[in-house]
């Protein structure tokens, strides 16, 4: 109340600046300990894990009218539950902030390749072009037309990063239609 408009403005662009960095911050944090941490492997249930997200996620799904696939048949596996709980997440946050307003379907997939186990979260949204494709995973990484959503850039790296302590990868590929379907590979020998 003491301070004029232009002074309201400075002080709401001070605050938009500081959550910023608390995020990057956060997840630069949420980085490290994604290396240093070593992982507790141990039998996990992704179909639970998955349902749960669903609940998370369930008034942003519902709001936005997207549809929400997850496959029955996922079996128990090993790995780091925590981590994967992360990874899922940071890949169906970058699904919703990316998708655009014409994204309408959300859908994880599963498939044993029979060295690993494979995950999919593919989207029917603004989609994935050339090089964004390759550098998408890299820290600080994002896509091209990203200046309305929020993010530091660090969620698909700290995918990228849990995948390859789990003895897999990540990556994504444009789907044919438009969207993009992004993997996350968990060897099976842990």
């Amino acid at each position: 109340h003491v301070l004029d408009k232009k002074g309201s403005e400075h002080c709401r662009h001070i605050l938009k600046a500081a959550e910023e960095i608390a995020e990057l911050v956060e997840n630069l944090n949420t980085n490290v300990s994604t290396k240093e941490t070593p992982l507790s492997i141990a039998p996990t249930e992704p179909a639970r894990i998955l349902r749960t997200l669903g609940e998370e996620y369930s008034e942003d799904l519902r709001t936005r009218g997207i549809s929400w696939v997850v496959p029955d048949d996922i079996p128990m596996i090993k790995a780091d539950r925590t981590s994967l709980v992360r990874a899922m997440r940071n890949l169906i946050d970058n699904a919703l902030k990316y998708g655009g307003n014409d994204l309408s379907a959300i859908e994880i997939g599963y498939e044993d390749d029979g060295d690993a186990h494979v995950f999919a979260v593919s989207d029917n949204g603004a989609g994935l072009e050339g090089e964004e494709v390759e550098k998408i995973f890299d820290p600080f990484e994002r896509k091209g037309r990203s200046s309305e959503a929020e993010g530091s850039g660090l969620g698909l790296a700290i995918v990228k990063e849990i995948a390859e302590h789990h003895g897999g990868k990540a990556w994504a590929t444009p789907k044919q239609e438009k969207g993009t379907a992004f993997y996350l590979s968990i060897s099976k020998n842990l």
